[in-house]
This record gives C-alpha cells, sequence and structure tokens, in this order.
C-alpha cells in the first residue's frame, strides 16, 4: 500500500472552490447582518471580491429564497444608475420570540425581514412560581407560534436575568425570581419542534438593535434598559461582549454610591437604585409632586417644560444619575453610541439632549468626542425583534 503524501503547502490542505465558496457566502450573509440591506457594489466592496463573485452568490441565495431584492434606490450623489438593495426574504426564516419582563410574557411570530406577523402578551405576576411561569409561558407560545411548530428556524426566549447560555438556565432574577431552575428552553424546544436560545433581554436588545435599529453598520455599541432594572448589552469589535461563562456585565449593579440606598440583589448603592423608574416613582412621590407613584420620564419631562420647578429638578437629578452609567462605559470601552430602551424613549428631544450633554461633562474630552445617546426607534416591537434577531443569528451562522 502507497502512501498518499498532503504535497500542499505546509502540509496543508488547499481550499477547494467549495470552501471558497462557502466562505464567501457566509462573509455576504455576514455583511447583510451587520450593515442592514446592501446592493451588490455595497456586498462587494464590504467582503471585498468582485462584483461577479457577489452575484454568483447572490443568485443563488435569491433562488433559494434566502435573500429578496427591495425597489431600486437612486444613487446618493444622483450619479450613476440605481441600484437595488438586497435584504432578507420573507419567507427565508420564520422565527418566535418569547419576551418575558416584569408582570408580562410576549410571544410573538415574526420573519427575517422584522415583520412582526402575529402577537400577544399576557399578565406574569413578578411573585409567579417556577411551575406557574412554565405553564404560562408554554401555552402563550403554543397559541401564537403553535401553528408553526416545525417550520421555525429558532425561538428567542429572552428574560431579564442573568443566563447561563451554555446549560440554557436562569441563574439569578431580581424581577421574576420564579425563573430561577425553570426548563422553558427544554420545554418550548419539545412543543414547537425548534431550537429555543436563551438570551439576557438587554443583550438581546443590542441584537435587536444591529440586525434592525440604530446600529446598523456600527461596530462599538451599548443598548440600555432602564425600566424596574437597569442592564447594558454591549458589543465591542462587531461582536457581542461575554465574561466568564458567557455571563454578561451586569452594569444596572455597578456601585455608584458606598452608602447608597440597598438594591434588590442585595448590594447596597448599585446603579440601578438611583436610575430605574422604581426610583423616580419612589424619588417623585417624596418630593411630593402630583401623581408621584405614576411618573414616567414622559410626564416628569412635560411637568418640567411647563415651568414647574420641582419636577425640573426631579429630572435634573434623574438625567445625572443615568448619565453615571453611560459615562463608565464611556470611560471604560470608548463606546460612542448609546441607544435608550424603557419609558425613557417617550420623554422627548429635550431630554435626550440634556442627557447626552451630562455623559459627554462626565467624560474625558478626549474619549467623549463623538458620543451620541439616542432612544431607540424599535418601539412596540423591540422585545419582538430583539427575540427574533436571537434566533436568525444563530439561523445563519453569522456573528453579533
Amino acid at each position: 500500500m502507497h502512501e498518499v503524501r498532503d504535497r500542499s503547502p505546509g502540509g496543508r490542505r488547499l481550499l477547494s472552490s467549495t470552501d471558497v465558496g462557502n466562505t464567501n457566502r457566509a462573509l455576504l450573509l455576514q455583511a447583510l447582518a451587520d450593515h442592514g440591506p446592501s446592493s451588490r457594489a455595497d456586498l462587494a466592496r464590504l467582503i471585498r471580491v468582485p462584483r461577479a463573485t457577489v452575484s454568483t452568490i447572490v443568485n443563488g441565495l435569491l433562488a433559494a429564497g434566502a435573500l429578496e431584492e427591495d425597489e431600486p434606490q437612486a444613487p446618493v450623489d444622483g450619479i450613476g444608475k440605481p441600484s437595488r438593495p438586497l435584504w432578507f426574504g420573507r419567507d427565508a426564516a420564520l422565527c418566535g420570540a418569547v419576551s418575558i419582563d416584569a408582570g408580562a410574557v410576549e410571544v410573538a411570530l415574526v420573519d427575517a425581514r422584522g415583520e412582526i406577523r402575529s402577537r400577544s402578551e399576557h399578565a406574569l405576576p413578578s411573585s409567579a412560581s417556577q411551575s406557574e411561569i412554565e405553564l404560562l409561558v408554554t401555552a402563550a407560545a403554543a397559541e401564537v407560534l403553535g401553528p408553526h411548530a416545525g417550520n421555525l428556524a429558532g425561538v428567542g426566549l429572552l428574560a431579564p436575568a442573568l443566563c447561563d447560555h451554555e446549560v440554557g438556565t436562569v441563574v439569578a432574577c431580581t424581577v421574576v425570581p420564579g425563573l430561577v431552575g425553570t426548563h422553558l428552553p427544554a420545554l418550548l424546544g419539545d412543543a414547537l419542534d425548534a431550537p429555543v436560545f436563551l438570551e439576557q433581554d438587554v443583550r438581546a436588545l443590542a441584537v435587536g438593535e444591529r440586525w434592525f435599529g440604530a446600529a446598523r453598520g456600527c461596530e462599538h455599541f451599548a443598548a440600555l434598559q432602564l425600566g424596574v432594572g437597569v442592564g447594558a448589552g454591549i458589543v465591542l469589535t462587531g461582536h457581542l461582549l461575554n465574561g466568564r461563562g458567557g455571563y454578561t456585565a451586569q452594569l444596572g449593579h455597578t456601585c455608584v454610591n458606598v452608602n447608597g440606598e440597598l438594591c434588590s440583589c442585595g448590594l447596597r448603592g448599585c446603579w440601578e437604585t438611583v436610575a430605574s423608574t422604581r426610583w423616580l416613582r419612589a424619588e417623585s412621590a417624596r418630593r411630593g409632586i402630583t401623581g408621584g407613584r405614576s411618573t414616567t420620564p414622559r410626564r416628569l419631562a412635560r411637568r418640567a417644560e411647563a415651568g414647574d420647578l420641582a419636577a425640573a429638578e426631579l429630572l435634573a437629578d434623574y438625567i445625572d444619575n443615568v448619565s453615571i452609567g453611560i459615562a463608565s462605559l464611556v470611560q471604560l470601552l470608548s463606546l460612542q453610541l448609546f441607544i435608550l430602551h424603557g419609558e425613557i424613549v417617550h420623554a422627548g428631544e429635550m431630554m435626550r439632549r440634556q442627557l447626552e450633554q451630562r455623559v459627554i461633562e462626565r467624560s474625558l474630552p478626549a474619549l467623549s468626542e463623538g458620543v451620541h445617546v439616542v432612544f431607540s426607534e424599535l418601539g412596540q416591537g423591540s422585545g419582538p425583534l430583539a427575540g427574533a434577531a436571537v434566533a436568525l443569528t444563530r439561523h445563519f451562522g453569522v456573528t453579533v
């Protein structure tokens, strides 16, 4: 028997044309995920291959229904022929999104273009037990996603919790404690005959913004959730930031006051104790502002704009408190784009500008140049789109 020697350079197998084709296809899908709808010329530039190569890949993906061509768009400079942006096809991948939050669970069916085809929302008491949560969530998912069982590309399961992504379990949750120890990924996977991807809600918001929102084409940014809880999903060099064990940064539980209030997590002086809507409402009531316990950033901003001095003072304090955590991310990671989610997005442009300016003032000049604080424009679709984005990322094999 004769030994077959590998005579390729370095003793390594040379890449076949199939290998090269698969690599270029993966690069093209990644470029679309990163930058949104793009023309053939844009894709050739982004992945650095000849336009003819892009056309070959695109034609195959169009034929398979993975991509669709949008309406022609005139060049920005008015020179040249109109281009037809390419984006994922409506039927390329149907995804489920299950978003659990304090007081509710939302389920949606979303396609690869970010169109929400159906959705429902059910009350979920924060005090619900493990078994109650499992029953309610699986029933809610069956209602919307059940008719598509076996045909889903995946399901993004979002929880306001610290998650072990490798095992698929909730490790800690102060908002809905009963989530700890539940077996929702396995239960939903069996019921829907689809892969289920458990993710912390704020990390998923970052993925959703990259696919469908303000972070398209941005490699360094943070999505922040400012509600009953406070947290951040951070993307660096185009990758979702992971810590040891796949855990994410718990920005809401970093200390901003060593002698501060006791947090729901058991620590003292967490950023969440002064930047959450819980603090805003309690402080509004303490200061005697009308409707204190039902105060929202929007109502507070309107009162301040109408000349209510007490409301204006509280609004300034709230802006200052929120700016602390955002400025910390500027200092630590030199991030420039911060996309806010939660009730704060309804507070208006004046508050957004004030918050952005306060963040800049709290940051080193060399790092604060170009910093932008924006309100998410995903609206009521932020949860469903975030869940779908998590599933799409895994389905298409791209990284975020």
